[in-house]
């Protein structure tokens, strides 16, 4: 393991310091100034959806949703609200004096409403909600875990690395940024599985990096976004992507682009080159006006 790193994404071990080889020091710290919130919770969430996980080769989005874990019943975001605050569990609502309504959710809907919540379209409870999701996954995978048939370890193992890593994401503030400097400098290449670590896929870190340059553009490259390329047809072909998060028509964006007067290469080319794009793609963000 490199000097100084964690292997928990979001620790600030992670950071890169004067040791750092200059150019993944410089990299880092330009696209740490550059990122968001926002950016870089889509970021997490591109990750989960597209980067292949474990030696399967399936993304976290694919294998959670083979976990015993995937779906459960979940009270309002009022009774965890009540639980945190007075650590009983409360029986009844209190707005109505009765029994609590349950709703189904899993983890797609979890990372789903992350993703809103970046966008503003998703309610602080909603947000609650999916963190409590995180926590309940991983409580679920740990118990999971005990009495289990050797055949059967390395399985539960990577069970358990699949809702850890969601845990991390219970609480989205400052740490978010380490993300960077994590697969951008001190890349451990594991991922834990409870006492122990076991590799990524060959292609995560690869996948990571991509969605990494998509959200947040080429280090040294500043684009001057001009509004006479903001055509109507221009702006329907990045809402369309965006909506659907089907990014195929980008090669499409880039003829209204140019029909539009744009010239820029690497606007173009972002567009026109056969790679994975994700919600936050920095051409689809500076059409529609979102940072």
């Amino acid at each position: 393991m490199l000097h100084g790193m964690c292997r928990h994404r979001h620790a600030n071990e992670n950071r890169v310091t004067p040791a750092t080889p200059a150019k993944a020091r410089c990299l880092v710290e330009i696209l740490r100034r550059r990122a968001t919130r926002r950016k870089l919770i889509l970021l997490e969430c591109g990750i989960i959806r597209y980067a292949p996980f474990a030696d399967c080769g399936r993304p976290l989005w694919d294998l959670m949703a083979l976990q015993p874990w995937f779906e459960t019943t979940q009270p309002p975001a009022e009774w965890f609200k009540i639980y945190r605050a007075t650590q009983q569990v409360p029986d009844v609502a209190p707005s109505n004096e009765r029994p609590w309504q349950f709703t189904q959710v899993n983890g797609h809907h979890a990372v789903e409403w992350l993703e809103q919540h970046a966008d503003g379209t998703a309610d602080d409870d909603q947000l609650l909600l999916a963190g409590e999701y995180f926590h309940h996954a991983e409580y679920a995978a740990e118990a999971y875990r005990f009495d289990t048939p050797d055949e059967q370890r390395a399985e539960l193992e990577i069970r358990y690395g699949v809702a850890s890593w969601l845990l991390s994401l219970r609480e989205i503030g400052p740490k978010l940024w380490n993300i960077l400097d994590y697969y951008l400098a001190n890349f451990p290449g594991e991922f834990y599985v409870w006492a122990s670590w076991r590799p990524f896929h060959p292609e995560h870190r690869a996948t990571a990096t991509g969605l990494i340059d998509d959200i947040l553009g080429h280090p040294l490259q500043s684009i001057q976004f001009d509004d006479a390329w903001r055509t109507p047809d221009a702006i329907a072909i990045a809402s369309t992507m965006y909506e659907t998060r089907d990014f195929s028509p980008a090669p499409i964006l880039a003829d209204a682009l140019e029909d539009a007067g744009c010239d820029n290469t690497g606007v173009l080319t972002h567009c026109r080159t056969e790679r994975r794009h994700c919600r936050g793609c920095w051409v689809a963000d500076l059409l529609l006006g979102r940072s």
